[in-house]
């Protein structure tokens, strides 16, 4: 079975955007030269099956993505609104109002037996943590300080022990995986 994967970039104070929603300074490493960092961006494409993301990060999304999305897979939106798919080459956007359970299982009969990617934004990663659905996390730390912003984790019902899988360090990040072992 796929496993769901929660994949964000943070800062070291555990923002996931800076003051007045901004992300520049935390995504510098997706355009990076480093050879790790775009080794880490091609998985973003070869891995998942497909990706769950919420409203905010759709509509934030939209405009810098063009005509191109950089998501090679099924989107799965979270919305509080039904709306038709949205098709834009390579991605389908489809827009769940059930819920973070809901979307995840509809991101996993597309996937198949390819994982589901979280990718966003913060609050449905909190979701997906709270309702025990990741079982991998990966977090990309930007080596900056926001001291203001969006909190990754927020306060989450559950604790989770994590195992640690994989750190890379490059110049400015630090490219953490981690298993979820169990909730404590």
């Amino acid at each position: 079975m796929s496993d769901v994967v929660l994949n964000m970039t943070v800062s070291v104070d555990g923002f996931a955007t800076g003051p007045d929603e901004d992300l520049e300074r935390l995504h510098r490493w997706i355009f990076a030269e480093s050879a790790e960092d775009a080794e880490i961006m091609a998985e973003f494409a070869a891995e998942p099956g497909a990706y769950v993301m919420g409203m905010g990060m759709f509509r934030s999304g939209l405009e810098p993505w063009g005509d191109a999305p950089p998501f090679p897979h099924p989107v799965f939106v979270l919305s509080h609104t039904e709306r038709e798919p949205l098709v834009k080459p390579p991605a389908t956007f489809t827009f769940v109002t059930g819920g973070i359970e809901d979307a995840v299982a509809r991101a996993r009969a597309a996937a198949g037996e390819r994982d589901v990617w979280v990718v966003g934004g913060a609050d449905v990663c909190r979701q997906a943590l709270a309702a025990g659905l990741v079982g991998e996390l990966r977090l990309h730390v930007a080596h900056v300080l926001l001291g203001d912003g969006l909190p990754l984790f927020g306060k989450l019902p559950l604790p989770a022990e994590l195992e640690e899988v994989r750190t890379v360090t490059t110049p400015g990040m630090t490219h953490l995986t981690f298993r979820v072992a169990r909730n404590a």
